[in-house]
């Protein structure tokens, strides 16, 4: 039985680290990537998508982390993750914390879609729905 805690646990840790090598072992070459930034820049889709978030993260960001402080699984195999992102822009001196509340849906042992909510409220409905 796959474990989606851990897959999503090493695939924030990767996500982290900017091991791109490591991602593409644990994400699906489909996934539908869409953090909260995708209302303004569009969803990451694929690999070639996740090499497009690290870059312009490495643009916009001197410093990112994910960081989630409860991962709970749904009945159907989905994960809830709520928890922070913490970013500061180059030469900036702030840290800024953003909310992130999303749902991770799984293929295999593969993540399959992160979609960021941006609301922990917001983040339950939706995997309330199904």
């Amino acid at each position: 039985m796959r474990d989606v805690v851990r897959i999503f646990e090493e695939a924030v840790e990767a996500l982290n680290r900017v091991d791109l090598a490591q991602l593409k072992r644990l994400v699906d070459p489909e996934i539908a990537f869409i953090p909260m930034r995708s209302a303004v820049m569009g969803a990451y889709i694929g690999h070639s998508g996740l090499e497009q978030f690290l870059s312009d993260n490495d643009e916009m960001y001197e410093m990112f982390r994910a960081e989630f402080d409860s991962l709970e699984p749904l009945p159907d195999g989905r994960l809830l993750c709520i928890g922070r992102i913490k970013v500061r822009g180059h030469g900036g001196e702030t840290e800024t914390e953003v909310a992130t509340a999303g749902i991770a849906v799984f293929r295999g042992d593969r993540l399959l879609s992160w979609r960021d909510y941006g609301d922990e409220t917001r983040a339950r409905a939706v995997a309330a729905e199904r």
